[in-house]
């Protein structure tokens, strides 16, 4: 069996430069798998405590306010994150937090989420001391692909009456003017304030950012890592019982990785930083222009020195490989989202799935990629044996739990969905299992609201699939933030970390299985045996209460989404 690692040579180009090229597989790496926010916010923290230099922090979704978790953390007197990196930075390591910013017209709200932590972040330094305040920066971070000029000017029209519909929302809000706009500054060129009333300002096209930086890791002293699908807030907390309502539950994997691909982890951390800070700067420079307000956002300075992978740790047992999704602002005109760059990831996704003789485990978010299927696909006909299980959302959270279903987005990106699974139906037939995960408890009013568009099913509430994982074979994993779509392998910016560890991926699977199924993990069956016991306890739970259900798998409703997805032709695949 060749292994799924990615050689070096391995880059966009035949001339890469050597930083575009993957970070090589290394060994003498201990991996620990965390199991949903219950493990990994408290092993963060503790991380961060132990931290005695550096701390590096990059999430799609970060908010200061997030109450900690840990025992370390309450016993040191800190309540929520803002007070444990303050701490931090007082006992003298330097805290360096990449936050991503989100498109400020489209996507004002998530706009405000990053402005708002930002915010808070900032509160921090005005209790710190003029030394301490060096070692503690903020970027807020726009991804580089956006729009064209040229598609700029075709969308002035549209984008006015956008504009002039959020003046609208901010008037009809009654909320206050002043602090809706403070956390907005991706509209200061186009929204004032009129004593207290929201006003359109006329202006140039507004620049657009369909892409995003999806990534979610964290490095400590550069010699330990955690990586994969979660973000930090409140939003995403969630314990083995999965015991909040439908639309708070949260199913995530990360990983903490320690000994040399944490060093790469560090250093792919600092070339992003250095490669934002001037976008950082640029941007925000761009959106003060004749606006009559300020946004300070010093200290920021660059990090010029390359970070070196630590010694292996003896006798740790796993081989791993740091992997990522990076693109690049488009040339071209018209351009309507970023060109593709660096797609290691896509080509991990495509090694593994080969490498699986008997069992291929799946858990996404999203599986959007007919290329994906294909990949699948062939790797059956190879190996006959070979068994696939796939755990998925029943929809998304946007269609399951906000009522976004006439989005033509979210059905166009359903419709990508009903096809890709529909050809892994096709191929694999009755070696392909779909599963979704459902709560243990009767439907409480709020739930029984959610049926129509699937936030439950099977007289329970849906379980929120957020994670990003493959295990082949008991063998090989790959821990993740990116989804099995077109927009994690070749859009947003992405990262997660491919190991080898027979023994630490059979108990990780083990693990990971005995919560899902509530079966002890030493009762479970191995690689080529195990679709049988899931679909005969999917469809048992089908027919059982909630309440007395073994475990929280059920059948995953492909009819329901082939029936809601619809392609729309101005949504691209990507996007979605």
């Amino acid at each position: 069996m060749r292994p799924p690692f990615l050689p070096e040579s391995h880059g966009p180009t035949r001339h890469a430069l050597p930083e575009h090229r993957p970070f090589p597989p290394r060994d003498g790496n201990r991996i620990t798998p965390l199991i949903l926010a219950a493990e990994m916010y408290p092993e963060l923290e503790r991380r961060v405590l132990a931290a005695k230099t550096s701390i590096f922090l990059a999430f799609r979704v970060f908010d200061p306010l997030t109450k900690t978790r840990s025992a370390e953390a309450k016993a040191a007197g800190h309540d929520d994150w803002r007070a444990l990196l303050k701490a931090k930075v007082e006992a003298g390591s330097t805290v360096r937090i990449l936050l991503t910013d989100f498109e400020p017209t489209i996507a004002h709200h998530l706009h405000a989420s990053s402005w708002s932590s930002f915010r808070s972040l900032r509160e921090i330094l005005e209790e710190l001391t003029e030394p301490e305040r060096e070692r503690f920066e903020t970027i807020v971070s726009q991804h580089p692909g956006e729009f064209g000029w040229g598609m700029r000017q075709l969308l002035r029209l549209p984008m006015g009456f956008v504009l002039r519909k959020i003046v609208r929302e901010f008037a009809e809000s009654g909320g206050d003017i002043k602090e809706l706009l403070a956390v907005r500054p991706g509209l200061w060129r186009y929204v004032k304030d009129a004593e207290g009333t929201p006003r359109f300002r006329r202006g140039p096209p507004p620049r657009l950012w369909p892409a995003t930086h999806h990534h979610k890791f964290a490095v400590f002293d550069g010699a330990a890592a955690i990586v994969g699908g979660l973000d930090v807030d409140e939003r995403r907390w969630e314990t083995r019982r999965y015991n909040q309502p439908a639309p708070e539950t949260w199913h995530d994997v990360s990983v903490l990785v320690e000994g040399p691909a944490a060093g790469d982890a560090a250093e792919h951390f600092r070339r992003l930083w250095n490669f934002e800070l001037p976008r950082f700067q640029e941007i925000t420079s761009h959106w003060l222009t004749g606006s009559e307000r300020e946004l300070v956002i010093d200290p920021l300075d660059p990090m010029p020195e390359p970070i070196d992978a630590p010694a292996p740790i003896v006798d740790a047992p796993a081989t791993a490989q740091m992997l990522r999704t990076l693109s690049k602002k488009s040339p071209r005109l018209f351009a309507t989202g970023p060109s593709r760059h660096i797609r290691e990831l896509m080509a991990a996704h495509r090694q593994l799935i080969f490498t699986a003789e008997r069992t291929l485990y799946i858990e996404a978010q999203f599986f959007r990629s007919r290329r994906a299927a294909g990949w699948i696909s062939e790797a059956a006909r190879r190996n006959p044996a070979l068994e696939v299980i796939i755990v998925m959302p029943q929809a998304p959270d946007e269609v399951a739990f906000e009522g976004n279903g006439d989005n033509p987005a979210h059905r166009h990106g359903e419709w990508l969905q009903a096809r890709a699974l529909g050809k892994l139906r096709r191929r694999l037939g009755t070696r392909l299992g779909l599963f979704a995960l459902g709560r243990k408890a009767p439907l409480t009013d709020e739930e029984k609201e959610l049926v129509a568009d699937r936030g439950a099913v099977f007289g329970a509430g849906m379980i929120y699939v957020h994670s990003k994982l493959l295990i082949a074979d008991d063998r090989h994993a790959l821990v993740s933030s990116a989804n099995i779509n077109g927009r994690s392998f070749g859009w947003d910016s992405e990262f997660g970390v491919l190991w080898e560890d027979p023994q630490g991926v059979e108990a990780f699977r083990r693990k990971l299985w005995s919560q899902l199924l509530t079966l002890p993990p030493e009762t479970l069956p191995g690689p080529g045996e195990a679709l049988q016991l899931w679909r005969e306890t999917a469809e048992g739970n089908v027919l059982t209460d909630p309440e007395d259900r073994q475990g929280f798998v059920l059948p995953y409703r492909y009819a329901r989404v082939r029936r809601f997805g619809r392609p729309s032709w101005f949504v691209p695949d990507d996007l979605v």
